[in-house]
């Protein structure tokens, strides 16, 4: 990397170098590099006086589109902070991270704007709206401050910053730099061998760490050309795959287990997938298997998160469905560690911490929880796993979500895993609540797959696991609350 080089700077440069090439293709519209360039200087050039100085905020509410990256790209070339916000959160979500950005403007797609705009009273220091086309072009809606001319953008210059999901309190501001996204895009290119030739399904928001860095931006990087999908319809998102010859598809577990579970395959031909990844939560073995009998794909997982960026990836090409997560980037260190602090043998299961050269340094104006998770230099996530002796991760569970139970510890993945045994339970999510005695009740919340009782979800479990592992409350849903990216939403259970 050259010292000094904004990642907008090397972006710049290579879609200059690309010209007529198919940058994106969005429904019957193709952009070229050299248009989208133009596109978005032009956007820079609107945002331009809506910023007072160098790394302020812009909002981003813009679906998974052309408009999104050329936006992104815009705000990164003023050295301004992007801050991309999912189009599916309603007033009392956007009021909140509105607030919380400080923003001095918002890009909003057409289809947001009087959505954004009802609650701009609400915000204690109102943005400016920008409305962006579905082609990229601005329209103001709302003037701002204006300001002092931005300087700009240097490899140490701050480039996006997102949230994190926010299970264990109020979310968690994470901010990232030019550098830190450079150095992560060039390791990403050497792992999943990415050329100008490769055609990138953009299926995973890009409001997310997942669809933002390891597909469109990785997209944009490579030269290659970005298919952008809006709102995943399993129909729709097969037929383009197949009609297009997608190579490179990255998308969360939930969506690899609906396209497995489509009625039938017909005549859809996924063959052209050099690589399919899930990341953002655990893939299930069985949904992968169904997948990989279904298309005759096999799914890597890929480990990473807000705060480090990509962690580790399982390119073991001779293990079909494999459930490790690989061994870790090239430059990060991954270390599994006790409650004690102690690091522990190859198998055994504790924390796993990680040095990248990848990752933030700390939560933006959270002292307490940069103390927490920041020491050293090394990210302690939360997570639970074990590492083999060849260096390669296995996921278990999270250490926070773990349940202490007349003062034994359950995991719920564990508890999970077991229920998902039976024949008639199509999902399922375990937490706790309060007992009478001050511990936690294991509650159990099921999506049943046909006639299905309480009872008959305990038997199972006898057979299974400890009793002071068994649900002691089991709920029927209909569904289970998800966020964009397939997590399980544990606050609303």
């Amino acid at each position: 990397m050259t010292p000094g080089l904004a990642l907008s700077d090397a972006l710049d440069s290579r879609w200059a170098q690309h010209g007529n090439r198919a940058a994106i293709r969005e429904g019957d519209r193709e952009t070229s590099y050299r248009e989208l360039l133009r596109r978005s200087q032009n956007l820079s050039r609107a945002i331009e006086p809506l910023l007072g100085e160098p790394g302020q905020r812009v909002a981003m509410v813009l679906p998974n589109s052309e408009s999104f990256v050329a936006a992104f790209f815009a705000i990164a070339r003023l050295g301004g902070v992007a801050a991309p916000l999912s189009t599916h959160y309603r007033s009392q979500e956007l009021a909140y991270y509105l607030d919380d950005l400080d923003a001095a403007a918002v890009l909003v797609h057409p289809g947001s704007v009087e959505q954004v705009l009802a609650v701009v009273p609400r915000l204690k220091r109102p943005p400016a709206l920008l409305e962006v086309s579905v082609e990229g072009e601005p329209r103001p809606v709302r003037p701002g401050k204006g300001g002092a001319r931005p300087v700009p953008a240097v490899d140490l210059s701050p480039l996006i910053q997102q949230y994190t999901s926010g299970s264990t309190g109020k979310p968690k501001r994470v901010v990232r730099t030019h550098s830190l996204l450079l150095a992560e895009l060039q390791a990403l290119q050497a792992i999943f061998e990415t050329t100008e030739a490769d055609r990138f399904l953009g299926v995973a928001p890009f409001s997310h760490v997942n669809g933002l860095v390891r597909t469109m931006m990785s997209a944009m990087y490579a030269g290659a050309t970005l298919y952008p999908v809006a709102d995943f319809r399993r129909r729709d998102v097969i037929g383009l795959i197949a009609r297009e010859r997608i190579t490179f598809l990255g998308a969360v577990p939930q969506i690899f287990s609906i396209l497995g579970q489509m009625p039938g395959r017909g005549n859809a031909d996924l063959s052209s997938l050099r690589l399919a990844f899930s990341s953002s939560a655990p893939l299930l073995a069985t949904d992968c298997r169904r997948f990989l009998t279904r298309y005759g794909i096999a799914l890597r997982q890929l480990y990473g998160s807000s705060e480090t960026g990509t962690i580790s990836f399982n390119r073991n090409p001779s293990a079909p469905c494999d459930e490790s997560v690989g061994p870790p980037l090239q430059g990060v260190r991954v270390e599994v560690f006790d409650d004690k602090g102690q690091a522990v043998a190859p198998g055994v299961e504790g924390e796993i911490a990680i040095a990248s050269p990848f990752a933030a340094s700390g939560y933006l104006h959270n002292e307490s929880a940069t103390r927490e998770s920041f020491r050293d230099g090394v990210y302690f996530s939360g997570d639970l796993g074990t590492k083999d002796k060849a260096g390669r991760l296995m996921l278990t569970g999270r250490k926070k979500l773990m349940l202490n139970r007349g003062g034994f510890k359950v995991n719920p993945y564990e508890v999970e895993a077991a229920i998902r045994e039976h024949p008639r339970v199509a999902d399922v999510a375990v937490y706790g609540a309060p007992s009478p005695q001050g511990d936690d009740l294991v509650c159990a919340a099921i999506v049943p797959a046909g006639a299905c009782t309480a009872e008959e979800i305990m038997a199972h479990c006898r057979e299974r696991i400890a009793d002071f592992k068994i649900p002691a409350r089991i709920e029927m849903r209909d569904a289970l609350p998800r966020s964009a990216t397939g997590k399980i939403l544990r606050k609303q259970l």
